[in-house]
């Protein structure tokens, strides 16, 4: 196994190139931004790789929340929040926990939030599994949790038949198993397997769920709950910790964690590190926070909703009319369109680029360095036109950065034949 600083040095050289090639760590140059575009070395490009999706970043009632939030309490609210909460923090989470229907932190970040929460539910009497794809930050919060004792692995992507079997095994020494997951796979962008998880937990008492559901936020699920909580029945529910970013869809700041229970919340309010030791979310943005959570419960948000649907089919239609090899044809808003090698990923985000169309490159240590894409992600801010324009693009730039490197269509097709990885990851310590 590679030492930890040759795995370092690896994903140095990979993002160096991307940066070198101009297709990482760029900065927008816009005096003033639309949502649809962002100019890169004085040249407007169409957007493709926000992630607020229902566009509510430039909403007038977001805009005027975040002015009234100034205006009331300043630019900053410098305490830990195990001593003073600022006044707009209560509102926020009576708000949102209305919304999701459960106890629920505001918490700075979504990333924030694991760190609160996992290392103060998960217990060194417990087991915890985490999906072969689960966010990087839910890994980085497991290994707290691990340094305490709990027994960690790591199971292959989205394969019940090994977790139900790690399941059996683990419950006879330890007290919970948990299993760590996305509610959606923020890169190749398909939806965990919530109905056939809810036969699974009714039939394995001890089987609890800890879900990121950052990137289904907002733009699915009643009111914006995301894909978790629509999906889960009330049983595994009882047993399920959902974690939200409203950093994304919902256009505002901080991450949500909704929990099953009262006494759960209290714990992780009160013993969590990051919500003792760190800043909280700041005046301004709990405005933003406030008037984005009243915003989701009018029809406009599920008009949006319905808009963005409506692209993303559209997207998905073309894609297959076009032939395009789309990693997970769901029906979410993050598109991955399947390149193989990062020098092709690298390559086909120029070509689209230079056409005018800024997206996202999937590689390590995201995804496996073979397993390369690009990523697109659809907003409201999209018409369909601009839908039908970048899959045209995509055609045509596709095979002509395959055949730049030397690889080709029956390359992608062998690298994703299935794009679980099964074979199990140690953690490192």
């Amino acid at each position: 196994m590679a030492k930890a600083d040759e795995v370092l040095d690896r994903f140095d050289r990979l993002i160096s190139e991307g940066v070198q090639r101009g297709l990482l760590h760029n900065s927008a140059e816009d005096e003033r931004l639309d949502g649809r575009t962002v100019t890169l070395g004085g040249v407007p490009m169409v957007n493709f790789g926000s992630c607020s999706y229902l566009g509510l970043e430039t909403h007038p009632a977001l805009r005027a929340g975040v002015i009234d939030a100034v205006d009331r309490f300043g630019t900053q609210f410098s305490s830990s929040r195990a001593y003073l909460s600022s006044p707009a923090y209560p509102a926020a989470e009576s708000a949102l926990a209305e919304l999701l229907g459960r106890p629920t932190i505001l918490t700075p970040s979504t990333t924030m939030g694991h760190l609160a929460a996992m290392p103060v539910l998960i217990g060194g009497d417990d087991a915890l599994l985490l999906d072969h794809q689960v966010h990087n930050s839910v890994r980085t919060a497991a290994k707290l949790a691990q340094a305490q004792g709990t027994h960690v692995e790591v199971i292959a992507h989205s394969d019940l038949g090994a977790l139900r079997e790690r399941v059996d095994h683990l419950r006879r020494t330890h007290r919970r198993v948990w299993y760590a997951l996305d509610g959606l796979y923020s890169m190749y962008a398909d939806f965990a397997p919530f109905a056939a998880l809810d036969e699974l937990m009714a039939e394995q008492e001890q089987l609890w769920l800890y879900v990121d559901d950052a990137h289904s936020f907002s733009w699915t699920g009643r009111h914006g709950r995301g894909r978790a909580l629509d999906a889960l029945g009330s049983l595994a529910a009882q047993r399920t910790v959902v974690a939200g970013s409203l950093n994304k869809s919902f256009a505002a700041a901080g991450g949500a964690l909704s929990l099953p229970d009262a006494e759960s919340r209290r714990r992780v309010f009160t013993l969590g590190g990051t919500l003792i030791f760190s800043g909280p979310v700041q005046p301004p943005m709990l405005g933003a926070v406030l008037a984005s959570l009243h915003l989701h419960r009018t029809p406009e948000v599920a008009e949006r909703q319905e808009r963005l649907l409506h692209l993303i089919r559209l997207f998905n239609r073309l894609a297959t009319d076009s032939g395009l090899p789309v990693v997970s044809h769901s029906e979410a808003p993050i598109r991955c369109v399947a390149a193989g090698s990062p020098a092709v990923a690298y390559n086909l985000a120029a070509r689209l680029h230079a056409a005018g169309y800024f997206t996202d490159v999937a590689t390590l240590p995201a995804v496996p360095a073979k397993r390369s894409g690009a990523r697109i992600t659809i907003t409201t801010h999209h018409t369909p036109a601009d839908i039908a324009a970048i899959v045209g693009e995509l055609a045509e730039a596709l095979p002509k950065a395959l055949a730049d490197e030397g690889q080709s269509i029956a390359d992608l097709d062998w690298a994703f034949q299935d794009h679980r990885d099964e074979r199990p990851v140690p953690l490192p310590v």
